[in-house]
């Protein structure tokens, strides 16, 4: 792997990686040095899927014990080192944001070293930053139920396939999951957005005790929320293989739709099972070959 001891740190895959012992998940005993050897595993898999995007990542110091905050400015100068960063305006603050650009095993694992655990990018590359390379669905359930979201993830699919548009679902890593249309280039990010409204406005139509749009939590009820924001400008969303911080350091995971059934359980889609589901097929190896217009 890699790997060499530094008194309480490590280098791996060429980045010194701190306090490499300090658990991060306690009923696991998993270490943060786990996280990143983790990642320096799948990076040939995970890599592609940043590369060139900027991104934001959760930052946990301190693994399952402590709280978690979503960051998504790294100056320059600051950690992790040398790992290439956009400058961007926030429209809110008026004050430039230093994003870190995906795509490197340094810049992943300098991450790790500053405390992230999930990874989050954007449907857009650093040379279009307005164009879009996939449509996303999020699909949450309110209820907690997985069923739910298997469920609306079927009607979901079904209206793609009536508009002729081939889609791809992963686990998210937490209780959801995520369906993804790829795209050819010239689709900007608006008209993904718009097109990912209605066909979610279609979706809560047909199956309204089961899905919903709103965005209030309280206004969802027990129903699934098919979130059609992530496609929105510097919206982010877990990529492939990012490991998420719940217990037993699940992961999002590539699914065939065949395996989206009422027997799938997310939970068993850890950073310890995947070596042997990575080394079986792909279901998601011809996605970019699948990009595809949006009907008018």
């Amino acid at each position: 792997m890699g790997t060499a001891r530094v008194s309480d740190g490590a280098t791996i895959g060429g980045v010194t990686i701190s306090n490499v012992n300090k658990v991060w998940w306690p009923d696991e005993g998993i270490t943060k040095g786990d996280i990143a050897r983790y990642y320096h595993a799948i990076s040939p898999l995970l890599l592609p899927w940043m590369r060139d995007r900027p991104l934001t990542a959760e930052r946990c110091p301190d693994g399952m014990l402590g709280g978690c905050f979503y960051r998504k400015n790294f100056p320059e100068g600051n950690i992790p080192v040398g790992a290439p960063r956009l400058r961007l305006r926030a429209a809110s603050t008026g004050k430039d944001v230093n994003y870190v650009v995906g795509g490197t095993l340094e810049a992943l694992l300098g991450l790790v070293r500053v405390g992230c655990i999930s990874m989050h990018v954007m449907n857009s590359r650093v040379g279009s930053m307005h164009d879009a390379d996939w449509l996303a669905f999020d699909l949450d359930p309110s209820s907690g139920e997985f069923s739910d979201t298997v469920r609306a993830s079927s009607a979901l699919r079904g209206i793609l396939d009536e508009h002729g548009l081939a889609s791809f679902p992963k686990t998210s890593g937490s209780r959801g999951l995520h369906v993804f249309v790829p795209l050819r280039t010239g689709h900007s990010q608006e008209v993904v957005t718009a097109f990912a409204v209605r066909i979610g406005e279609e979706l809560a139509r047909r199956a309204p005790d089961l899905v919903t749009m709103a965005h209030r939590k309280s206004a969802r009820g027990a129903r699934v929320y098919a979130d059609p924001f992530r496609n929105a400008y510097l919206q982010t969303i877990v990529p492939p293989y990012s490991v998420r911080r719940r217990p037993g350091a699940t992961v999002s995971v590539p699914l065939a739709w065949d395996e989206v059934t009422a027997t799938l359980d997310p939970r068993r889609f850890t950073m310890y099972t995947l070596e042997k589901r990575v080394a079986a097929a792909d279901p998601w190896s011809d996605f970019n070959r699948r990009a595809q217009r949006l009907p008018d």
